[in-house]
């Protein structure tokens, strides 16, 4: 059984965050971008430069620009071709329902989650999902548990 959840207290990013992120150099060919997205099963990775944080590349930025109309295909494409955007960076102990409202009304699909000004994690919305799923099934649990 998992762990009771207080109700009462708003979580923060480090409660749901991936910590410790897989990254990517923004001179890496896409390639190598989506072979390491495969290799450990992730959809987002941070992109730095330099070892400093730059931006975000996700598996859909890739599936455009592969897209047919959207690529030539003799030209070999870069991270840094497809990272125009600047990412949702937030601090580690930002109260969640702020960052995943926020999610929800630019449509972001994910989160950079920094700690004293270095990357700490990242929030996507698969993880903010699978919180929220077991955050509604323990609060169903912990009533079954008191009506019994």
């Amino acid at each position: 059984m998992s762990k009771p959840r207080n109700i009462h207290h708003m979580p923060t990013l480090a409660a749901l965050m991936t910590p410790f992120p897989y990254h990517i150099d923004t001179s890496a060919t896409v390639e190598e971008a989506l072979a390491l997205m495969e290799e450990h099963g992730v959809h987002h990775l941070p992109v730095t430069r330099d070892g400093d944080l730059e931006t975000v590349i996700s598996r859909r930025d890739i599936e455009r620009a592969n897209a047919p109309g959207h690529r030539l295909e003799e030209q070999q494409l870069y991270v840094h071709d497809l990272c125009a955007r600047r990412p949702y960076i937030a601090d580690i102990h930002d109260p969640l329902d702020r960052i995943l409202l926020a999610m929800a009304d630019t449509g972001i699909g994910s989160v950079l989650v920094m700690r004293e000004g270095e990357l700490a994690g990242i929030v996507t919305v698969t993880d903010a999902l699978r919180f929220c799923g077991e955050y509604l099934a323990d609060l169903v649990r912990e009533e079954d548990d008191s009506a019994a």
